[in-house]
């Protein structure tokens, strides 16, 4: 529906109720528009959607969208005005484009181009479209038993290795680290030169992943160090993307990124903060407190993102002094995940009190807007008893009238009881209020 608005150049007050629609969508779960998507016993009307979706994503070589929980409504009207215009000539670039305009919470799959790492809040696209970007698949080597090198051998081998790493020949180091069978002796072959060679072989062979991956798996810490100082080096988006799945998918990554959260850089703190977030190991909960302070905003919103893919109650706890952070951004992420997360505290905790705790009335009202695109019980409460509230100020009545907006925009048919007592209130603003928000 917003693409064809878009395309039909709509009012725009018919286009933010479409994104608003698909917002509250991706709150309860995440979206995924696949370009294979049918319905045969669907109506007409969706028929003809799916046809449009099918379309667009064919124009760009798009196989699947994924939409994030933590979406925004900016997010959403950039990507489908990226949709809605013409192909670039260079393939795959639409990725870059979506950057480029930071949208951030949608992952889009081009077929042959390796995606980025899943934002949080979504679960991927189906493992094997995903497998088939990432790696590619070789025909099995009948398993033959290996024999025992003697020792002047193997540390030819090592030197070997050392005299390829003179030559920069980063394919041949693969070949000769993967040739290594004994620990003790890949271990010392295995220097941080060799294996920085190996990452930027990963970088110019794509195709040779599982390789490269297995040999840094296989060096432990170092491997994983060797690949996170290529991605703080890396000045290409595509190549950030390439080396930010290979780290968060090596197991000694967590203590590299650990290492980091203090760096003077900020976009280095912020690739250790999600890297935390990927590991999804509760550990690393108290660096990404810390990092909730940082100074940069980019730094505290990438800890927020990463608390809440971590998950529990103590990361929800966490992300209590985030409800008051000077940037938007950080407070509305901070907002989403508390309310949708099965983990949080009943209403009467600190994190549902904070909209008392703030003192400016914008503040406040941006908060109540928030939880407009939160459509779970906790939320709808939350509005319905600011609705209801006694109001001795003219911002007492601002608050009112915000919440019952809130409400009747995110929590119907849920809410209509709550609007519909309101009809009787003694306020006659508030009560005719409620008569047009009913319609």
């Amino acid at each position: 529906m917003l693409v064809s608005q878009l395309r039909d150049k709509a009012a725009m007050a018919d286009v933010l109720t479409s994104v608003q629609r698909l917002c509250a969508l991706a709150r309860v779960g995440s979206v995924t528009l696949r370009a294979d998507m049918t319905d045969a016993g669907a109506p007409a009307s969706v028929q003809e959607a799916l046809d449009i979706l099918r379309q667009t994503l064919g124009v760009h070589d798009l196989e699947a969208i994924d939409i994030s929980a933590t979406v925004t409504d900016a997010e959403l009207i950039k990507l489908a005005g990226i949709l809605v215009g013409p192909p670039s000539s260079v393939h795959g670039s639409i990725i870059d484009t979506a950057d480029a305009l930071s949208v951030w919470n949608v992952r889009l799959h081009v077929r042959g181009v390796s995606p980025r790492p899943t934002p949080p809040g979504m679960h991927a696209v189906a493992p094997d479209v995903i497998a088939s970007h990432q790696a590619v698949v070789r025909d099995p080597v009948p398993s033959t038993p290996s024999p025992i090198k003697p020792a002047e051998v193997v540390r030819d081998m090592r030197r070997e290795v050392a005299d390829a790493v003179v030559q920069a020949d980063a394919a041949e180091v693969v070949r000769l680290l993967e040739s290594i069978e004994e620990p003790p002796r890949f271990a010392q072959a295995a220097s941080m030169e060799a294996l920085v060679l190996a990452v930027e072989h990963l970088v110019d062979v794509p195709d040779d992943y599982d390789r490269v991956h297995a040999v840094l798996r296989r060096a432990g810490a170092v491997g994983a160090r060797a690949l996170f100082r290529q991605l703080m080096a890396s000045t290409e988006t595509a190549e950030r993307r390439l080396l930010y799945d290979a780290s968060a998918a090596h197991p000694a990554i967590a203590d590299v990124a650990r290492a980091h959260v203090g760096h003077p850089t900020w976009y280095v703190v912020r690739n250790a903060a999600g890297l935390l977030g990927e590991s999804g190991s509760p550990q690393a909960i108290p660096d990404l407190s810390k990092l909730l302070r940082h100074d940069d905003q980019r730094v505290r919103a990438a800890a927020v993102v990463a608390l809440g893919r971590i998950g529990g109650p103590a990361a929800m706890a966490r992300l209590e002094s985030v409800l008051t952070d000077p940037s938007s951004d950080v407070r509305n992420r901070a907002l989403a995940l508390v309310f949708a997360s099965p983990e949080s505290d009943p209403l009467a905790d600190r994190m549902l009190m904070a909209l008392e705790e703030e003192s400016t009335l914008e503040f406040q009202l941006e908060m109540i807007h928030a939880l407009a695109h939160v459509p779970t019980t906790r939320a709808r409460n939350r509005l319905v008893s600011l609705s209801t509230m006694e109001a001795i100020t003219a911002d007492d009545f601002q608050l009112r009238l915000a919440a019952m907006a809130a409400l009747a925009a995110g929590h119907r048919p849920a809410a209509d009881a709550a609007l519909y007592r309101l009809l009787d209130d003694p306020s006659p603003t508030i009560a005719e209020r409620a008569a047009a928000l009913l319609g």
